[in-house]
């Protein structure tokens, strides 16, 4: 259980339990030197997005922040709290931008403000904005609690946004014990990131480290692919710069399977060895799906899919007197699903399994618990390119199904292209898994904890990590607010 000092109605530095949650953590060296020339900042026109997604400001946001959104082409539409006119509610998919530091002054009137403008029958997307450094913590924890007591309100308390958790919380690190853990500490991003996005339909959370103008146009994107439904975004994409559209090649989903939720961290940032510049990006989304069976016995088996899109772009930089070009040249991507800590969750079937080389990857995956139902998904996913000598993919499985760890290398061979026409392209991976808890043996009961590793590689040796942990649940679960 986590505490806090005083009786803050709104605070939420609690133990949470949600059929989702995640811990993250990121590293990359970071220096800096006067004649790094950043890479990759571009213009982008989002206006047209304006035509099906409205973008609402509560209250006021720092002057950088709406000067960010008008320099792509959104237009905010403000609103005071406590100001709203009756009976006035916002439209379906509706993206609301709320500043910490001007709802942590009065967080109670936030709250009673998103109730007034929420639908229980829509979609909203509801960002965070903290762009102050010195933020004190009590405040931030205050806003995320208003805005979570109000989806609850609305949404009711089976709709919940996935909570990042702390990923040093002891209890994540339990192994050999059958008694898994039950809760965990609120990762410490979540009060410090500049933008937190977070949703209900489905439930999702993306996390903004920094954003700026280097990569608003990404972010806004990202964000609405990641939390709007497919359908929804499917309307967006011919309204978007093509080279922005996050990568989903599910070409048939998880048949007899609800969405649990997703999960997505962008701006890991790498930076060059010599001249700290920012020399690319990766990013990725994780989308986990949900279902079960019951055995001729009665004994009921959860089965759970995760999907991955791990992507990633470098840029051309400048250090020194030399031009350098980056881009992605290898993806580690792991899913562990920690059979070795609890034999009773097991890893099922997993992709892309072959060896090979190829610019399309597809491939399939069952679900061979599932007697009876069609737990099954097919993938397909390239580099984007089909001229002659191109690049091209050759991927690896590194996996080892005993312990139930996942694991797919994919390095990018550049064929015959020069290296200058690479730089600012995107990359993606989408490898996938099904797992069960198998209620016969120790630890398969939920939740079921994965753990997931996301690494990326530029060509000039720059790299990134971000590590992973995830509860899922069914669509039942506790949550306390201490």
């Amino acid at each position: 259980m986590l505490h806090v000092a005083g009786k803050r109605l709104l605070t939420v530095m609690a133990i949470i339990l949600v059929f989702s949650a995640i811990i993250a953590v990121y590293s990359y060296v970071n220096h800096t030197y006067t004649r790094a020339v950043v890479g990759g900042a571009r213009s982008y026109d989002l206006s047209r997005v304006n035509s099906l997604i409205k973008f609402y400001a509560i209250g006021g946001l720092p002057a950088s922040v709406e000067s960010l959104f008008r320099s792509v082409g959104i237009n905010l539409v403000h609103l005071l709290p406590d100001h709203v006119p009756a009976g006035f509610r916002l439209e379906s998919n509706s993206f609301i931008l709320i500043s910490v530091q001007e709802a942590g002054h009065k967080p109670l009137s936030y709250f009673n403000t998103l109730i007034n403008l929420l639908s229980n029958n829509s979609n909203h997307v509801i960002a965070l904005i903290n762009k102050d450094p010195k933020a004190q913590p009590f405040i931030v924890f205050d806003v995320h609690g208003a805005v979570y007591k109000a989806l609850s309100k609305v949404y009711g308390e089976n709709a919940r946004p996935i909570i990042v958790c702390d990923p040093e919380d002891p209890a994540l690190l339990q192994v050999n014990n059958t008694e898994k853990p039950r809760g965990c500490k609120i990762h410490s991003a979540m009060f410090k990131a500049d933008l937190v996005a977070i949703n209900t339909n489905p439930p999702g959370t993306v996390i903004v480290e920094n954003l700026d103008e280097r990569n608003v146009a990404d972010a806004i994107v990202f964000i609405l692919k990641a939390l709007l439904p497919n359908n929804v975004f499917a309307k967006l994409e011919p309204l978007l710069p093509r080279e922005l559209i996050p990568s989903t090649s599910i070409i048939d989903e998880p048949k007899d399977m609800v969405i649990l939720g997703t999960v997505g961290w962008i701006t890991n940032y790498t930076r060059g060895k010599a001249c700290g510049e920012v020399t690319g990006y990766q990013s990725f989304y994780i989308r986990y799906y949900y279902s079960n069976v019951t055995s001729a016995t009665g004994a009921l088996y959860h089965v759970f899919y995760s999907y991955i899109v791990h992507s990633g772009k470098g840029y051309q930089t400048t250090c020194g007197w030399s031009t350098i070009n980056h881009y992605p040249k290898a993806f580690a991507t792991v899913t562990h699903w920690r059979t070795d800590a609890w034999p009773g969750q097991v890893l099922d079937d997993w992709g892309p399994k072959n060896v090979g080389t190829a610019r399309t990857i597809s491939y399939t995956t069952i679900a061979g618990i599932a007697v009876g139902k069609d737990f099954s998904a097919t993938i397909q996913y390239s580099t984007g390119f089909t001229e002659p000598n191109a690049p091209y993919y050759t991927w690896m499985d590194e996996s080892d199904p005993g312990f139930g760890r996942v694991a797919t290398r994919h390095e990018v061979e550049r064929g015959g292209w020069p290296e200058d026409k690479l730089s600012n392209k995107l990359f993606t991976v989408e490898p996938s898994s099904f797992g069960y808890l198998d209620p016969n043996k120790p630890g398969g009961k939920l939740p079921m904890i994965i753990y997931h590793s996301l690494y990326m590689e530029l060509n000039t040796g720059d790299n990134v990590n971000v590590t992973l942990s995830v509860y899922l649940y069914n669509n039942n679960y506790l949550w306390k607010v201490g």
